[in-house]
């Protein structure tokens, strides 16, 4: 059932920023840069929880002016720490950074408060372009950060994720704290927190809006072994969440004839020899986190009690790479 909530509009915001951090290394004085420039021309409130750097990564945080949080190594979780984010920033929209991303769109905060400012608007994320990346990354990229705006719209029961696709993106994001104080993101997940909030923001009447204006820098490489442990907790994660029916064989197959399609139509042919066992590694890695996930479903939905002392701008997403 669609709550009534999901037709609100909220008020004119203030903006937060939650960077979490763990030992950034050189790159991250160029994020600073950015949100120094960016918090003066928004009144930005930056705040970065570091969770036992061994570099200068919370020195350069304070020394450009932010606030920075530490906790232990062992406090660290992706849906935990987030929390702790929302709980000790105050503005209306919160906006979510990981450390390795570089915006380079000037006025990213802007655009993303405007997309939270449309009725019924849980969460929105940005554009990725790789600095760096495979071919197997570039198709990812493309199918996922497209240059047009999506919207997926609420759905009773959620989307189920299908293969190589995304619902939302913390690495560049902003959420309502008035959303995301009625359902927090989940912090039994070690992996995805963003998908399967996502689910249940959805299921729950709200929509996630996808804002290609908003632009940063962010991809990774990865060898075999980490595609495998990424795929994995990727597949666990949701098999845990029970929201794991979009990944079949079908949509695999579906997914890599695209695949294929796309290396041929960029004239990447001749790196062809290193996508099958790319994916093989990838669907493996997700085959095998789903199967271990079997007895344990819901737990991520666990609530929180263990926390330390439609516009006609977007399209709406009917079939875009997920399924009920």
């Amino acid at each position: 059932m669609v709550r009534a909530a999901s037709a609100t509009k909220p008020p004119a915001s203030s903006i937060s920023v939650v960077i979490p951090t763990l030992n950034a290394g050189p790159a991250f004085r160029h994020l600073c840069r950015h949100l120094q420039l960016v918090r003066d021309r928004y009144d930005l409130e930056v705040l970065v929880i570091d969770s036992g750097s061994h570099d200068s990564t919370p020195d350069l945080a304070e020394r450009s002016g932010f606030r920075v949080h530490r906790i232990d190594p062992s406090e660290f979780g992706h849906g935990r720490t987030r929390n702790l984010g929302v709980r000790m920033t105050s503005g209306d929209v919160i906006c979510f950074l990981t450390q390795d991303v570089l915006p380079c769109s000037p006025d990213w905060p802007e655009r993303f408060a405007a997309a939270l400012a449309e009725p019924g608007v849980a969460g929105v994320y940005g554009r990725q372009v790789p600095r760096d990346a495979t071919t197997m990354e570039m198709y990812f990229v493309s199918v996922n950060y497209p240059a047009r705006a999506i919207r997926f719209a609420p759905r009773p029961g959620g989307y189920h994720p299908t293969p190589g696709r995304v619902l939302f993106s913390n690495a560049f994001s902003a959420v309502r704290r008035d959303v995301v104080a009625e359902i927090p993101i989940p912090v039994e997940a070690v992996f995805s927190e963003d998908q399967l909030w996502a689910h249940r923001v959805l299921a729950a009447g709200y929509s996630i809006v996808y804002e290609p204006a908003a632009e940063a820098l962010h991809a990774h490489r990865y060898s075999y072994r980490e595609l495998f442990r990424r795929s994995y907790s990727i597949g666990r994660a949701l098999g845990t969440a029970g929201i794991d029916r979009g990944a079949s064989f079908g949509e695999s197959v579906r997914f890599l004839t695209d695949e294929l399609r796309y290396f041929v139509q960029q004239g990447h042919v001749h790196r062809l020899p290193k996508l099958l066992p790319y994916e093989f590694v990838r669907w493996a890695g997700y085959q095998v986190g789903r199967k271990s996930s079997r007895g344990t479903e819901a737990s991520v939905w666990r609530p929180e009690s263990d926390r330390p002392a439609s516009s006609g701008a977007y399209d709406t997403a009917i079939d875009e790479g997920v399924r009920p």
